[in-house]
């Protein structure tokens, strides 16, 4: 009878958000390989209730918290152009300053779809560029004259009787053909990239600090100087420049690399509670499956699982490092059972 009127409020939540929109959440009908069906729906249970208590994660484009989005995503969640797919969709045409200036980005907007299939009352949500693949994304309006206009012209086929509205739908806008992929994008000369590599190699962990002592600041001297403090056993001074680097971004392969040292530290040193906002973006295996054991190490399983099956999901040519993964998934369904009741009991 509780599970009933917690699902009531599941829905009703929906028709607050959405008003005349009929929007459920669905998912899509994928092979959870190991999970049994009781988990999955110990799981969906929990999602439910974290939508709750945050209702932009209907959809899972617009969803800001990171603990929804990623339980969301490892149920497969459909996402916004699933559950109203587009008979007809323009793709934005490239700025040209956008494409003089190396400027990449995307656009995520949102728009109210009409009985007839039309869309209007658009607007932007967020716009993010970088330039020349010279990272953090920043906030532009670069490529949002281009996605509006290109959204204005999508239409839909849909089975309903009122308009549905805020439906969001993003565009990215990519050059082709510009990404060097042998070129690391810093503004650190090649000589000094080189000299670094060498040390790194020798594990000349001194010269490397030296190295990074003498160039200007950017993420690759945090970087630099955050590896040399780790081999040369000094923890905190490597994890204060891990994070300096994290904080500035830069090329997605030293970034990644950075992320993966710094997630392995944190574990190490049990301090990464204070650090978990690094695990708001994954990309593979190693940060998945780190981010799911600080989680877990801090005593968040509705955090950790999620990570934890990104990783197997990502891995499944491994089945050594799979088969531990699976066990640690499974060690944490009680503890993931009582979860449910605490969030039940304050929904």
């Amino acid at each position: 009878m509780y599970k009933i009127f917690t699902y009531f409020l599941f829905f009703l939540s929906f028709w607050a958000i959405s008003q005349k929109n009929s929007v459920e959440v669905q998912y899509g009908d994928k092979d959870f390989i190991f999970l049994d069906t009781a988990y999955v729906n110990l799981l969906r249970d929990i999602h439910a209730e974290l939508i709750i208590k945050n209702q932009d994660c209907i959809f899972l484009e617009t969803c800001k918290d990171t603990k929804t989005k990623n339980l969301g995503e490892v149920l497969f969640q459909k996402r916004a152009n699933l559950l109203y797919k587009a008979t007809y969709k323009k793709q934005p045409i490239y700025p040209r300053k956008a494409q003089e200036r190396g400027v990449e980005g995307y656009v995520i907007l949102a728009f109210d779809i009409e009985i007839d299939g039309s869309t209007s009352n658009h607007y932007v949500i967020e716009g993010k560029c970088i330039k020349e693949h010279v990272y953090p994304y920043e906030d532009c309006t670069i490529f949002n004259s281009a996605a509006l206009k290109a959204a204005r012209t999508n239409r839909y086929d849909i089975n309903t009787t009122s308009r549905i509205i805020d439906i969001p739908h993003k565009y990215s806008f990519e050059l082709t053909g510009y990404y060097d992929s042998e070129k690391i994008y810093t503004n650190i000369s090649n000589r000094s990239l080189r000299r670094a590599k060498n040390f790194q190699s020798n594990q000349e962990w001194a010269n490397l600090k030296k190295l990074a002592e003498s160039v200007d600041d950017n993420y690759i001297k945090f970087f630099w100087l955050g590896v040399a403090s780790e081999n040369l056993n000094d923890l905190n001074f490597a994890l204060q420049n891990y994070i300096k680097s994290l904080s500035l971004q830069g090329d997605p392969r030293v970034m990644g690399e950075v992320r993966n040292r710094t997630l392995s530290l944190l574990y190490k040193m049990n301090k990464f509670e204070a650090y978990a906002y690094i695990c708001d973006k994954t990309y593979a295996f190693y940060d998945n499956y780190m981010c799911g054991m600080n989680m877990l190490q801090i005593g968040d399983s509705i955090g950790g699982v999620p990570y934890l099956l990104k990783a197997y999901r990502k891995n499944l040519g491994d089945n050594d490092s799979n088969q531990r993964i699976a066990e640690i998934i499974e060690s944490q369904r009680n503890w993931i059972k009582e979860d449910l009741i605490k969030l039940q009991s304050s929904s």
